[in-house]
This record gives structure tokens, sequence and C-alpha cells, in this order.
């Protein structure tokens, strides 16, 4: 199960760090218009057995863009550019394209700029903080609709370390990301997606 999730700093001109989970999002959300970081996606099976490792980038521009890009062990590209999702799989030679709803339930990363509405589509509650580490736990609304049934958002260090989606099989994806780079000026051609000449495209 591939995906994509959160982020944070501390409160730089008092050198207070925020002490939730729900505070550190809220003033990671601060002026955020754009960020990029690496990622190591962990994909384990019901009885724990480990299912695929995968690494890539992330790239998010605020609002509601987003560029997945997995480059280990197979390359794979998924642009949302806040109209459509893009998921191109070059050995493929196909692309998949989506209609994208800017706040929907299937990307818990998707209200880092606005966590006001992340209860709009989620039950969240803050787990206790485990060795250092304070978690969110978000339960789709219409679980009907949504791929994973829970997703968990981890938050350590002042920055988001962990996301994991629980998915109906019993699988967990887990994803380790790297040092954040906030406002590093991401250009808007980043969520732009061209097809590939020979490129078959389905809708």
């Amino acid at each position: 199960m591939r995906f994509t999730a959160v982020l944070l700093l501390c409160i730089a001109s008092t050198g207070v760090c925020a002490q939730s989970a729900n505070d550190q999002l809220r003033v990671f959300a601060q002026g955020l218009r754009d960020a990029r970081v690496d990622f190591q996606q962990v994909v384990t099976g019901p009885n724990g057995e480990r299912i695929q490792v995968s690494q890539g980038r992330l790239e998010y521009g605020a609002p509601d863009r987003f560029r997945w890009q997995y480059l280990k062990p197979q390359t794979q590209l998924i642009v949302a550019d806040g109209k459509k999702i893009w998921i191109y799989e070059a050995d493929l030679k196909q692309v998949t394209v989506k209609p994208q709803d800017a706040l929907n339930q299937d990307n818990p990363l998707s209200v880092l700029s606005r966590p006001e509405q992340l209860a709009r589509y989620y039950t969240v509650n803050e787990r206790a903080d485990k060795q250092g580490v304070h978690w969110l736990d978000l339960t789709p609304k219409q679980a009907a609709s949504s791929p994973f049934d829970k997703a968990m958002l981890g938050f350590n260090g002042n920055s988001l370390r962990y996301m994991r989606l629980f998915d109906g099989l019993g699988q967990v994806s887990e994803f380790t990301f790297g040092s954040w780079r906030r406002n590093s000026g991401v250009s808007a051609g980043r969520f732009h997606f061209t097809v590939p000449k020979g490129v078959d495209v389905v809708e």
C-alpha cells in the first residue's frame, strides 16, 4: 500500500516548542507555503512480516499539491495538482488519472496548511507520549470509502517523523521522514504532470 502524510517546527521567536501533536501541527501550518522531505516506507503484513521497503521524496505545495516520487526499489510518481491526481508507472508505460478532492480523507497530509479541517474527515484522538513521540490517531469518518482503517501521525523533535496507515487486510505502511525543508522554494512546475509520449492514460 503506497501513500503518501505531516510536519512542524519550534516557535523560533520564543524558543518554546509545542507540547502536543495537535499543537505542533498548528505551529507548523502557520505561514507554510511549501516543503520537501525524503522518506522510507516499510510495509508489513498481518503477522508483522516485512513485505516491501521503499525510498523516495515528498514535495508539498500549499494548500493541496503533492509530488510523491518513489526511487527505490521501483520507480513510481504520484502528482496531485489540486484538481487531478496522476499516478505514473514508467515500467508499465501507464498513467492513471483520478479527480482530486483538495481535502479528502484518503490522505492525512492533505491538511498540512489547514489543520482546522482535520476534524472534517477524521475522528481525532491524542495518544500518550511514547519514547518521546507524540501521536495523533485518525479514524476516517467515511470508513466505507477510505483506503485505510486508521492512520497515525507521530511527532518528535518538533517535526513529523512517522506516519502509519492500517488497512482492512491487516497490512501496515509506516513512513519514516527525514529532515523537513520548509518554505525552501519548491517550484510550481513540480506539481504539473505532462503525459510522456507513448504512455497509456487510464481514467
